[in-house]
Formats: C-alpha cells, sequence, structure tokens
C-alpha cells in the first residue's frame, strides 16, 4: 500500500466537478445498460454519485436519493454494474461490508464517526419490488442501516439504504440520467459549504523529527487499523476528520524538511513520502515490526534520523536498500513495453528482498 500527499478540499471538489461536466456528454442521453433508481418513496435531492467506465464503456453507475448529511436519514443508494459482484449475490460478508461503506461515506461527508450497534448484523430474506415485480433479497441490517446485492439478468444491484426499511422501496429503471447529474453539482456544492466550516484540525506543537513522528504514527495506526477490519471480515473504517489531519500532519512535516535542510518543497514532498512508505512496508511485510516493541521503537528512530537529519544509524545499509527500492519502484511508471515491465518488477523484487534482509540482520544483532 502506497502513500501519498492528499490534496486540498477545494481541489477535490473541482475535480469532481469537472468530472460531472465531462460524464454528462458520455452518460446523456443513454448509457448502454439499463439503471435502476428508486421510483417511490419520493425522496430528494436525487444525484450522481458514483460511475466507472473501461475500455470507454460504462461499468457501473451509482444514484443516491435523500440527505447525503443527516446520520438518521433517510438516504438510499443504487448502484447498477455490469461487473460480477465479488462476493456471491446476497454472501453475508458482502453485505457488512457495504454497510460499513456507508458509515465511511458519513464520516467523510458529514464528519460523523458512527459507533457500531450493540446488536450484532441481522440477515434474512426480504421483499424489494423491482421494475414492477416483487423480488426475493438476502437483507443485511445493522442499526439504521441496510444492504441488499441481487441481479437483474445479466447485470449485478448493489441498494444500501439509511433510516429506511428496503421492503418500502419500489426500484424501477431510471429514464433519465439529467436530473441526476444536475443534482451532483448541488449536492458538491453543499458538502463544499459544510466542510469549509468545519474546523481545522489543531496539532499538538512538534518540530523536526517530532513532526516526522507524529505523522509516521498516524499512518501506522490507520493501516493496523485497516488491516484488523479486514480480518474481521469488515471494510476498513475512516475516522471523520483523519483524512484533514492526514494532510495538515503530512504538510507540517514537509514545511520541517524544508526548514532542516534548506530544500525545495518539491524536494522535501519527495523525502516525506519515501519516509512514509518506508515505515508502511515495514508493517506490512516485517513480522517484529508489528510485535517486538523496542524493535519498532528503533527503527522507526533510525529511519527519521537518517532521513530527516543525514545521521549516520546502525540500520544504515537497511535505509541505503529502501533508498534503492524506492527509486527503482518510481522508475515503473515510465516503462511500458510489457517484457521489459515484467524485467524491471522481478528486479523490484530483489531490491525489496535485500531491503527485508538488510532489516532482519539488523533485528538480530546487537542494538
Amino acid at each position: 500500500m502506497d502513500k501519498v500527499p492528499d490534496e486540498e478540499h477545494d481541489r477535490w471538489v473541482a475535480r469532481l466537478r469537472e468530472l460531472a461536466r465531462s460524464d454528462a456528454a458520455e452518460l446523456v442521453p443513454d448509457p448502454a445498460f439499463e439503471v435502476f433508481g428508486v421510483a417511490d418513496p419520493g425522496l430528494q435531492p436525487v444525484a450522481l454519485a458514483d460511475c466507472q467506465r473501461a475500455d470507454g464503456q460504462w461499468e457501473s453507475i451509482g444514484l443516491a436519493y435523500g440527505d447525503w448529511t443527516a446520520p438518521g436519514g433517510p438516504f438510499v443508494s443504487v448502484t447498477t454494474s455490469t461487473l460480477v459482484a465479488e462476493e456471491p449475490r446476497g454472501h453475508d460478508a458482502g453485505l457488512l461490508r457495504l454497510i460499513d461503506g456507508e458509515r465511511n461515506r458519513i464520516a467523510e461527508y458529514a464528519g460523523i464517526d458512527e459507533a457500531d450497534p450493540a446488536e450484532p448484523p441481522d440477515y434474512s430474506e426480504a421483499s424489494l419490488a423491482v421494475g414492477g415485480q416483487p423480488v426475493t433479497v438476502r437483507r443485511g441490517r445493522h442499526g439504521a442501516l441496510q444492504a441488499a446485492q441481487f441481479s437483474v439478468g445479466r447485470l449485478s444491484v448493489i441498494v444500501v439504504s439509511r433510516g429506511i426499511d428496503l421492503e418500502s422501496l419500489r426500484l424501477a429503471v431510471v429514464a433519465d440520467l439529467r436530473p441526476y447529474l444536475e443534482g451532483r453539482n448541488e449536492v458538491l456544492g453543499r458538502l463544499s459549504d459544510l466542510h469549509r466550516h468545519l474546523r481545522s484540525p489543531v496539532l499538538a506543537p512538534a518540530e523536526g523529527v517530532a513532526a516526522y513522528r507524529a505523522l509516521v504514527d498516524v499512518e501506522l495506526d490507520q493501516l493496523a487499523r485497516q488491516e484488523s477490519a479486514l480480518r474481521a471480515g469488515h471494510e476498513p473504517r475512516h475516522l471523520a476528520g483523519e483524512g484533514q489531519v492526514r494532510h495538515s500532519l503530512w504538510q507540517r512535516a514537509v514545511a520541517e524538511q524544508e526548514r532542516l535542510s534548506g530544500i525545495g518543497r518539491r524536494q522535501a514532498d519527495d523525502i516525506v513520502t519515501l519516509v512514509v512508505n518506508h515505515m508502511i512496508h515495514l508493517q506490512e511485510k516485517a513480522a517484529w515490526f508489528a510485535t517486538e516493541r523496542e524493535l519498532r521503537e528503533a527503527a522507526i528512530t533510525e529511519t527519521l534520523r537518517h532521513a530527516v537529519l543525514g545521521d549516520h544509524v546502525p540500520s544504515r545499509s537497511a535505509q541505503q536498500a529502501w533508498d534503492r527500492y524506492w527509486a527503482h519502484h518510481l522508475s515503473l511508471s515510465g516503462i511500458e513495453p510489457e517484457a521489459s515491465l515484467f524485467e524491471a518488477l522481478q528486479q523490484g523484487s530483489g531490491l525489496l528482498a535485500e531491503w527485508l534482509a538488510a532489516w532482519a540482520a539488523w533485528a538480530a544483532s546487537d542494538q
């Protein structure tokens, strides 16, 4: 898992609006497959929530209904896809991940962290009106959230609801996507205003290596939570505001690298990216890093001293091995011929093995 710096929220909104304009010419008047939406009840606003395409063909279109930021709802999303579902139709684990995804959505858009309900998720058969016909679906419920996934012909349909029973919905084919494209711009405007009024994160004071360490701790904690969630069969949860906190920590670390090294912002950002990815790879690939606290602390400290201050550290061989691997990793984006790319990937695997071996030798030595 590689990490890159976050972009400003306003740039994110601008990018989505530009995407909405480019999508309009492609989606309107008609995609290549039927798109399902909520015909009843008449929840407002309606908006295009998501769309994906490959090789110039639309593969998935998601429509949203209701208030995007109200934790009590009502809110419904309906996604129609030509893709084969990752889980068998109605698979309980897949339904739970859809519910987790809805909790992530409210955290991201409304800044609200929802605690999991005390009771476990419930799974049962439900009847959903689709195109005027009752369809029996497998439904997952957890608190105010419900999810179902089913097939209509060769299409896969996913429905997720907040604060409204799935069995009270009537789905139908959407004849015109124009209102949804227009609604997306309206929703983005509301979300932008909401985020503009949210308080910026207040960071505990830190300079130099300490500023780096604060960023690394947040990154590793997030990775640990993701790994734990995946082991438990959940979609990794996002905490409200963690993106803003991470962005602020990242920018502070870049500024400190500039100050300490007397280099430009772009070069400083490259160093921060290198360090963060170094620590993430250690947590993912070195068992001792996750289980042996003293070695973990020493590895983080030495990596920061090496990168930020240029100190000569006992793990210098591992630090240099990582520098070689990361430089090779970044070079892959410019390789196009398939044979050359395969050879380059093999070389990268060798460099990664050398890096892990260097850390293993360091961990086995007296510190």
